[in-house]
């Protein structure tokens, strides 16, 4: 049993793949280096949010050319904490509104 378990283990190891960035290779020179990128191998966005007491703000750059695509203050959905300077806190933008992790969004104002 324990040979076979073992057997399982390894296989399992085997079949996993590192996770890989599907940031983009050359960061557009206009977005900052504070910048997030969210989206995946398909496209995104560069995101550089901050909190102010419960006040978000931030700018949404676009991923090819780095111009900015939204700046000003956000709404926040939710009342959970999040980490704005993390990128795993953010799932994607849709061009108002962008998704968290937690579930909730900020939306552009």
């Amino acid at each position: 049993m324990k040979r076979i378990f073992t057997c399982i283990v390894i296989l399992f190891l085997i079949a996993c793949q590192p996770v890989t960035s599907s940031e983009p290779e050359f960061r557009p020179e206009p977005v900052p280096v504070s910048a997030l990128w969210i989206g995946g191998a398909d496209g995104g966005v560069y995101v550089d949010i901050s909190r102010d007491d419960k006040n978000y703000s931030g700018t949404v750059y676009t991923d090819s050319t780095g111009d900015v695509w939204y700046s000003g203050s956000f709404t926040y959905s939710g009342t959970a904490e999040f980490d704005v300077k993390s990128a795993e806190s953010y799932t994607g933008w849709d061009g108002e509104m962008l998704y968290l992790a937690n579930g909730e969004y900020l939306k552009a104002e």
